[in-house]
């Protein structure tokens, strides 16, 4: 992980924002007018668990891990799971909608990232974009790519022959015995899909200046996350959408870069003084509580400085953002949308914890009443007769759609 003066600079500005928050000022009460947005959240999985790398204990090992990782990909066949994603967007009919993993997988064949090669794989394999818009497009749906972000790229090797007696782990490849590998190159995106009725202007893209570096036998990784936005104006009311996808919380120094994600997010946008909806996968819930423990490893990572630090749900809540969720209408529901198995064949649903976000933020001229009022929101893709053609779930995460009525000066 790297550690900045940025970064401590954006962990100070979080407990600041903790401790010393001020209600803002009431001022004249004015009246307002509702304008209605429909908005949707997925993210759309890669298809496996990246992490299965970290138990490579040898460099020797990596692309046995990698191969694991690959064939997961394989057996959760985006192309199959696009069209239940599909279903869900023609269901919700969102003006626009934030999608976080959207992958781009490259293939190179024989590969040379196992001989310390830096040729980057360039054989198409997937385009998770392209066969999402692809599915939209079969149902006479037409979303356009509003704004898009490119976060982290990665290369790795991967054995070429799996099983017994052994078979070709990527279709056609049959490399040199002398080399038996291949690579798999991930780049992961952030992307917003506009509706085409809707009117938008603006396109913004950006990383986030502070990442996790994840240590594997294979070499450090720097896990580089980001975030696009655009202004829509949906029946004449204008507004700025935003969609990220935060570090994931599995440890203290995970936790950190959280922490100064979500700071660096807030500092951004409270410069922008319009009604902002700030969709995505924040990885952080209302129930984690205020404050977590967070970590820098300094001088390693046997040695760590331990201190509390905010949630990223905590940090944008005094920052002012409502989560809409809160002001839905009908019978209570926890709405959790994380996780299913990584195979995403399990039976009943495994969701149990409600991370993937949608967020209100009202403009300085905000006064008094609700920031947002009758809420129709639902979760997408958590029922067993939404699952893909061949009986997968859509996601390992299911979807968050909401009609929002949001408040405007008259």
């Amino acid at each position: 992980m790297k550690i900045t003066n940025d970064m401590r600079g954006l962990i100070l500005a979080a407990m600041c924002l903790l401790l010393f928050t001020t209600a803002a000022s009431a001022g004249e009460k004015r009246g307002f007018r509702a304008g209605q947005a429909n908005v949707m959240t997925q993210n759309i999985y890669v298809g496996a668990d990246l992490f299965k790398i970290l138990e490579a204990q040898t460099p020797e090992q990596v692309p046995g891990k990698v191969t694991e990782i690959f064939l997961d990909i394989l057996a959760t066949d985006f192309t199959d799971r696009a069209e239940a994603i599909a279903d869900l967007i023609e269901e919700q009919r969102p003006h626009l909608i934030g999608l976080q993993e959207v992958s781009d997988l490259f293939t190179q064949c024989p590969g040379d990232a196992a001989i310390g090669g830096s040729q980057p794989a360039t054989d198409e394999f997937a385009d998770y974009l392209q066969i999402l818009l692809a599915a939209l497009a079969a149902r006479g749906l037409d979303y356009q790519v509003g704004a898009e972000v490119i976060n982290a790229d990665v290369e790795l090797p991967a054995v070429a022959y799996a099983g017994s007696p052994p078979q070709p782990v990527l279709p056609g490849c049959t490399p040199d015995a002398g080399l038996p590998f291949f690579d798999i190159r991930l780049v992961d995106r952030d992307v917003i899909l506009v509706r085409s009725d809707v009117q938008y202007a603006n396109p913004l893209a950006m990383n986030f200046s502070t990442n996790l570096t994840v240590p594997t036998a294979g070499g450090d990784f720097e896990f580089t996350r980001g975030w696009t936005a655009v202004q829509a104006t949906i029946n004449g009311r204008s507004f700025v959408f935003f969609n990220t996808h935060l570090e994931v919380s599995g440890s203290p120094f995970a936790r950190t870069v959280q922490a100064a994600q979500a700071t660096e997010m807030a500092t951004i946008l409270g410069g922008i003084d319009e009604t902002i909806v700030a969709v995505g996968d924040f990885n952080s819930s209302a129930e984690d509580g205020p404050v977590v423990e967070c970590a820098i490893p300094v001088p390693s990572f046997d040695d760590p400085t331990v201190f509390p630090c905010p949630t990223p749900y905590e940090i944008l809540h005094l920052a002012g953002y409502v989560d809409s969720w809160d002001y839905r209408g009908g019978p209570w529901d926890k709405g959790d949308t994380c996780c299913q198995s990584d195979l995403l064949d399990n039976e009943e649903s495994e969701l149990d914890e409600r991370i993937d976000l949608i967020w209100v933020r009202p403009p300085s001229d905000h006064y008094g009443g609700p920031v947002v009022r009758g809420v129709r929101a639902d979760v997408l893709g958590d029922d067993p007769a939404e699952k893909s053609p061949t009986g997968l779930w859509p996601s390992d995460h299911a979807g968050v759609g909401a009609e929002i009525n949001i408040r405007v000066p008259r």
